[in-house]
Order: C-alpha cells, then sequence, then structure tokens
C-alpha cells in the first residue's frame, strides 16, 4: 500500500517539474547553459514536498531534482537531509543579494521561473561574479551549520579541535563545519560548470570566492566554567558568522571586482581544473585577483531603462531618496528622468508595552510619509 502511494506521489511530481521545465523554454527563461539552472530548487523545495519514509528520512523524490545535474542528484541520495539546507541557503543569498543592492540601479530582481536571476546570469558582469559568489556562500553557509545541528545525516560538528588552546581556555563545544560545507558546495555548485573559456574560468572563481569568505570569518565563541559564575576555564569553538557579515565582504569585493582576460600562460585546454592564474587582470598595471576578489569580464549592462535583450528591468517606479546625493538618490537612481512625489498613510505598531508574564501589547499609529518615485 505505501509502495504504491511513494509510486502514484513520484508520478505526480515529476510530471510536476516536467511542466515547469516545459513552460521555462515555451517562455526563453531558460539559460542558454547550465550555470546556475540549480538555483530553481528554490521555487520548487520546500518543507511541504521533502517526502520522508516512516523513519523521517527525506526522500530524492521531489520534482526541484530535475533541475539538478546527475552528478548533483547522487550527492543529494549520499547525503539524506542536505535538500533543505541547500535551499535554506538559496533564500538566505536571495535575501542577502537584495539587501545588499536595495538602493542600486540592478537591486538583484528574482522570478519564479527555474532561471531564478533572469539573464544576468548568461553575462560576465559584476552583478553577474556576485550572483555566484553569494549563491556558493549560501550553500556553504547552510550546509555547515545544518551539519552542527544535526539536521544531515553524512556530517556532524567539527571536532577537529580538541583538547587545549590556551593558558586558560580549552578547545571543546560543537563547531560548525565549514570545511564539510565547503567541500560539498565545491562538488555540487562546481558541478554545474561546463568548459573551459573565460566564463567558466570566473565563475569558478567567484563560487570559490564565496565559499572562502564563509571560511574566513569563522569566529571563536567560548563559555566560562567556574564556581559561582567565575571564570576559571573557558570552552571554546568556531561558529560561523552571521550572513550579514558575509553579504557585507562580498558586497565590498563586487566594489573593487577585477576585469580580467583570458590568461594564455600554461596550457589550459588540457584541463578541466579552474586555476586562478589563467585569469589575468585586463588592466596589465594591475594586481592578480586574490582567491577571495570577485572577478569580470565584461561591462554591466544599462540598468536604467527595461531592455527584454539584456534582461534588465528599468528603474522606473523605484522608490528614491530626494535628499541623497548617493546612489539611492532620486538623481542618480532615476537615472535623471526625475521623479514624482505622492503621499502616503503608513500604519505601524507603537506605544508596545510588555506585561508580565508574559504578553506584549501595542497600538496602531497612522503617519503621512512623503514618497518618490522614478519616472
Amino acid at each position: 500500500m505505501w509502495s504504491d502511494i511513494m509510486r502514484v506521489l513520484a508520478l505526480l511530481l515529476a510530471v510536476k517539474a516536467a511542466c515547469v521545465l516545459l513552460v521555462s523554454s515555451l517562455t526563453g527563461t531558460g539559460a542558454v547553459n547550465n550555470s546556475g539552472r540549480w538555483w530553481g530548487i528554490v521555487n520548487v523545495a520546500s518543507s511541504g514536498n521533502l517526502l520522508t519514509n516512516s523513519k523521517n528520512v527525506q526522500l530524492v523524490l521531489d520534482p526541484s531534482l530535475a533541475l539538478l545535474s546527475r552528478r548533483q542528484r547522487k550527492l543529494i541520495r549520499q547525503n539524506p537531509g542536505i535538500l533543505h539546507a541547500i535551499a535554506a541557503g538559496l533564500h538566505t543569498a536571495i535575501k542577502e543579494c537584495k539587501w545588499q543592492f536595495r538602493n542600486r540601479r540592478w537591486n538583484c530582481p528574482t522570478t519564479h521561473s527555474p532561471n531564478v536571476f533572469g539573464k544576468i546570469v548568461n553575462r560576465g558582469c559584476r552583478e553577474t561574479a556576485f550572483v555566484f559568489a553569494i549563491t556558493s556562500a549560501g550553500v556553504t553557509h547552510a550546509v555547515a551549520r545544518s551539519c552542527s545541528e544535526g539536521a544531515i545525516e553524512s556530517c556532524t560538528c567539527d571536532y577537529r579541535r580538541r583538547g587545549p588552546g590556551g593558558p586558560d581556555w580549552h578547545w571543546g563545544g560543537c563547531s560548525d563545519n565549514v570545511e564539510f560545507g565547503r567541500m560539498f558546495g565545491r562538488e555540487f555548485v562546481d558541478s554545474s560548470e561546463k568548459g573551459r573559456d573565460l566564463r567558466y574560468l570566473t565563475n569558478l572563481h567567484n563560487n570559490e570566492a564565496g565559499r572562502m569568505t564563509v571560511a574566513s570569518e569563522m569566529q571563536q565563541e567560548c563559555k566560562c566554567h567556574g564556581m559561582s559564575g567565575s571564570c576559571t576555564v573557558r570552552t571554546c569553538w568556531m561558529r560561523l558568522p552571521s550572513f550579514r557579515v558575509v553579504g557585507d565582504f562580498l558586497k565590498d569585493r563586487f566594489d573593487g571586482a577585477s576585469r580580467v582576460v583570458y590568461g594564455n600562460k600554461g596550457s589550459n585546454r588540457a584541463s578541466h581544473r579552474a586555476d586562478p592564474r589563467h585569469l589575468e587582470p585586463e588592466n596589465p598595471a594591475h594586481k592578480l585577483p586574490s582567491a577571495r576578489d570577485l572577478v569580470y569580464f565584461e561591462k554591466s549592462p544599462n540598468f536604467c531603462s527595461y531592455n527584454g535583450k539584456t534582461g534588465t528591468h528599468g528603474t522606473s517606479g523605484r522608490t528614491c531618496n530626494s535628499s541623497s546625493p548617493a546612489l539611492d538618490g532620486c538623481e542618480l537612481l532615476c537615472c535623471g528622468r526625475g521623479y514624482k512625489t505622492r503621499m502616503e498613510q503608513v500604519t505601524e505598531r507603537c506605544h508596545c508595552t510588555f506585561h508580565w508574564c508574559c504578553h506584549v501589547s501595542c497600538l496602531n499609529c497612522t503617519s503621512t510619509q512623503t514618497v518618490h518615485q522614478c519616472l
């Protein structure tokens, strides 16, 4: 009986996945290559369709798996519980991308199609570099945290740091397993990249930059032990940074990204392995990009107006700051087209009071705000 139900569910989910992919191909939203195709699982994978068996182990019948390569599906099967971590990491990465670029002409727009970030992934500009880096970092971060939380069967806490650490502290506790997160991220994320050209090298470089940022920002966290609250000795472990820290770092790297060209040193044609030494700065006077730098190879499109060919949405209708001379100001954000002003009533919670125990009561306050929108 159970097996029959599972077959029916698998068939229904497979049909759903096929429909999603068919619509994508008919509407022309599919990418010209498989780069970032796996991002589409963020619109399909959820706690509602991650099927489990009687032992609460996730089964690989989710329709999002149709968006994955054979290698990626194998990795999902080998690591029960990891699909949810990947989807959660993508959600976090998309949210962070939108936050970091909320005041830019390109504000990290996304769609509900399998090609989540639109046509920008088919380019080689700064924005493309950031998308690859932040999504790679999101997977590494989420997988590393899920390991320490026991949500993935094939990994656990990172116990490599054990024993003496200092005069008044020692290693212990449960460190986030960033090494497993990096290893899995490299195998899973990078496997979608095919080819030997400049796009292949830059995508792999930016993927690794995202992973390295997560690992390099790990922080030591400690807990005191002793009589009457004293700190006679401390137990310390390594904790992942907040993803906002990762996003801030990658945003800084975006602003200082290196424009590169395909290097002719060595025989790259005989190798499928991306080597940062094959990427050279376009300007010979510039230094070689480091492993944590973001790299790109073409100028960004004009994000001021809508262009279906490049996939840019334009800034018409965006809210701007009339008093700001920065990128969020109406002059820059609206690309000189001007803006319109309207009054808007906003209702917010206010005068909140905490009542013991445990209830918070608030009033609703309405205020009138001035809103400026680009023409």
